[in-house]
Parts: structure tokens; C-alpha cells; sequence
């Protein structure tokens, strides 16, 4: 009985999260989260604490990466978004499977085949659907959770599948300022969204072809 109290909690305050979340999305922005912890001492654990709540509140990571660019720069902010990331989908994957919900689309009469060949294949299948553009972060996490993807090929899977976004995103930021406030510099922010979206394609297609 403790036990579904305590999912039940749980899963009513992630979707009170991500209502307001919806509400006051115009806030949620690469800018608002600069400007609101840049200036803090503890700016990376806060950043880290922010990408977590992201993840449960289904916020895009893309917003993240940008912001981990503006405020870190390219190297630090790589590091910084990457510790983000891979701790955001841990906390997706754990709420998912606290709620009992592992295994559950193995059993599934059209795709429990599909998902149980995906699952053989380890953190390679679990990168490979990381890579595949379009498919927002939090789904994922949700989606894999719903499998029985062991805990280490999932975190190393997404690790590894995660990376060339996080990098163009995180770039995309760094040069952030000239992009967002008009200055010099905006040319190679939008350099790295094209170098992006030819990733993307490239992907897609590799994806398809597994």
C-alpha cells in the first residue's frame, strides 16, 4: 500500500511540473536560465539540478545545451551539459521504472518482438535510437524505461548516443550571445546549426538502414 502511495505521489507531482511547465513555458528559455544562474557560485550544480528537472518535466534539451554554451562556453559547457544530460536520464528511467512500468512493452502483441531485438542489442541499440533526430528526450527515456535495457547499456548507450547534439547545442551557445543579441560572431552559430541538421540527416538514414 506504502508502495502505491508512493508512485502515485510521485507521478502526481511530475505532472503538476509539467503543467507549469507548459504554463509558463515563454520563461523556459537559454537566456531567462543564463541570466537567472551565471552569476552563482554553484552554477554547475545548479545547472545539473535544472537539467534534472528537465528531463522529468519533458522541457526539450535542446533549450539546456544552448544554455550550458552561454553560460559555461564550449568546453566547460560540454562537460557541464553531458553530467546533465546522462543525470537527467537516469532520473527519467528511474521515475519510469519506480512507477513498475519496465518490461511492459515486451509484452506487447506488435512491437514486444521489435522491442526485445532492440534490447539484445544493448547500448548499441540504445545510441542508435539516441541519435535518431526528432525524437525529444524525455520519450525516450520514458520509452526505454518500458523495456527490460539493463541499467549499464542504457546510461552507456545514452552516454555515447547523446554526445554529437549535446556538442553542436552547446556550441550553438557558446556562441550565443552573438546569435541571440545580434553581434559579431552569429555566423558560426548558425555554421553549427547547418553542420546539425547534415548530422541529423546522416543519422536518420544510418538509423533507418539498422
Amino acid at each position: 500500500m506504502i508502495k502505491v502511495l508512493t508512485r502515485v505521489m510521485a507521478l502526481a507531482i511530475v505532472l503538476a511540473g509539467i503543467a507549469l511547465a507548459v504554463v509558463y513555458r515563454a520563461y523556459i528559455h537559454p537566456l531567462a536560465i543564463r541570466d537567472a544562474i551565471a552569476s552563482n557560485p554553484f552554477a554547475p550544480a545548479l545547472f545539473i539540478g535544472l537539467q534534472i528537472a528537465a528531463s522529468l518535466l519533458w522541457v526539450p534539451r535542446t533549450v539546456m545545451g544552448i544554455a550550458a554554451g552561454l553560460i559555461f562556453g564550449l568546453a566547460w559547457g560540454f562537460i557541464w551539459a553531458m553530467v546533465g544530460a546522462v543525470a537527467g536520464a537516469s532520473a527519467g528511467f528511474a521515475f519510469a521504472r519506480l512507477l513498475g512500468a519496465d518490461g511492459v512493452l515486451d509484452t506487447s502483441p506488435r512491437i514486444g518482438r521489435l522491442v526485445q531485438r532492440a534490447e539484445t542489442g544493448g547500448s548499441r541499440a540504445v545510441a542508435i535510437l539516441r541519435l535518431i533526430p526528432g525524437l525529444p528526450h524525455s520519450l525516450v527515456n520514458t520509452l526505454l524505461a518500458l523495456t527490460r535495457v539493463p541499467w549499464r547499456s542504457y546510461l552507456l548507450g545514452s552516454l555515447l548516443g547523446m554526445m554529437p547534439m549535446t556538442f553542436v547545442q552547446v556550441g550553438i551557445g557558446a556562441s550565443g550571445s552573438a546569435l541571440f543579441e545580434d553581434r559579431a560572431g552569429w555566423i558560426a552559430a548558425c555554421l553549427l546549426l547547418a553542420v546539425a541538421l547534415a548530422v541529423s540527416f546522416l543519422v536518420k538514414r544510418v538509423a533507418a538502414r539498422q
